[in-house]
């Protein structure tokens, strides 16, 4: 492999940010779409890295901005639907599961093979499948299939027909990977900074739908060098890599983690499954959907790796107690408490 120029396809999201500061700090020169150049300017002070305006959900804008890259790394992803079934919207409004992780991978494949592009790393999830219990988890598990079915032969990519996929004939079938990380963490993460706003703003007694669901939380730095790693070596063609921290908690543990850093005593109440659905029901009509009733059933499956962060890639991954408490907690927390945090890290890892 010899890769040098890259598109990534959500290159301005949380996880996409780092893994671009990553490509650039290994030497790649890159390529991002976005839909909104102007907020997305910071990205054009790195050398070498490129942002042009378009939609990833578009197969024009996609045929457009993939000519003359070797290789595509896909991160588009959301964790809520907007508009879930308006297939009278265009598709960067959807805001649907299906286009963002079903309908998008295949139209990457599409423009993959038109452009003669080898080389393409996805991000899914952990728990994706398509047989999952949520729609989230579905459509990413489907996702993921329609990008490992391309890089078998074209053989076992016939199976996949009946998704209208691209076809591809023998001998060009792509080098593919896929990652699926648990939970990502790092400053400005969806997950524990939100979750640290909902324990201030909970008094007393925390009510907490899927407390005894396990999670290993991995760090958004680990995640965006696996990519970077991966991109320009052989062996992980082929491949695809849950992506853990060093441990894993309940869902409740992590609350009360969040809570002991912003000096809150909070209860953790685990709620039975049908009083986590109603919770479900009623924050999904709240402003911003705190939780939703298809993140709950995505509760009802573990988030964890049953082996460590792959060795191939030589990553020893951070955890979570040396990480989270540098961007949560009272804003004049002191580094007494810091590195009483990252002595208890060391002590752990």
């Amino acid at each position: 492999m010899s890769i040098e120029r890259v598109c990534v396809l959500g290159g301005t999201g949380f996880v996409g940010r780092h893994v671009v500061h990553q490509l650039h700090k290994y030497g790649y020169k890159v390529r991002v779409i976005t839909r909104d150049l102007v907020r997305n300017k910071d990205l054009r002070v790195m050398p070498g890295v490129e942002v042009v305006e378009g939609s990833p959900l578009r197969q024009a804008d996609l045929d457009r901005h993939l000519d003359g890259t070797e290789a595509v790394i896909n991160l588009v992803g959301i964790l809520t639907e907007r508009t879930p079934g308006r297939r009278d919207y265009p598709p960067e409004r959807r805001g649907d599961f299906h286009t963002a992780h079903v309908e998008l991978p295949r139209m990457v494949v599409k423009a993959c093979k038109h452009h003669g592009i080898r080389r393409l790393l996805h991000m899914s999830a952990n728990g994706a499948d398509p047989l999952g219990p949520s729609r989230y988890l579905r459509s990413k598990g489907l996702g993921a299939w329609i990008v490992r079915e391309a890089g078998e032969s074209s053989e076992a990519y016939g199976h996949m027909a009946w998704l209208d996929g691209p076809k591809l004939t023998r001998g060009e079938a792509l080098e593919t990977t896929i990652f699926e990380p648990s939970i990502v963490f790092g400053e400005g993460d969806s997950f524990f900074t939100r979750f640290a706003r909902l324990v201030r703003r909970t008094p007393g007694v925390f009510p907490l739908p899927g407390g005894e669901t396990r999670f290993a939380p991995v760090w958004v730095e680990d995640v965006a060098e696996a990519f970077a790693k991966a991109l320009n070596d052989p062996r992980t063609v082929g491949q695809t890599y849950p992506l853990c921290g060093p441990h894993d908690y309940t869902l409740a543990d992590l609350i009360r983690f969040l809570a002991e850093l912003e000096g809150a005593h909070r209860t953790v109440w685990s709620l039975p499954r049908w009083a986590s659905w109603v919770q479900a029901w009623a924050l999904e009509h709240v402003p911003g959907k705190p939780m939703t009733r298809d993140q709950f059933r995505s509760l009802l499956v573990d988030n964890t790796c049953g082996e460590p962060f792959p060795e191939i890639l030589g990553i020893e991954p951070q955890t979570l107690e040396a990480v989270v408490p540098t961007y949560v907690g009272p804003a004049d927390r002191s580094y007494d408490d810091l590195y009483k945090y990252r002595a208890a890290a060391r002590r752990n890892g």
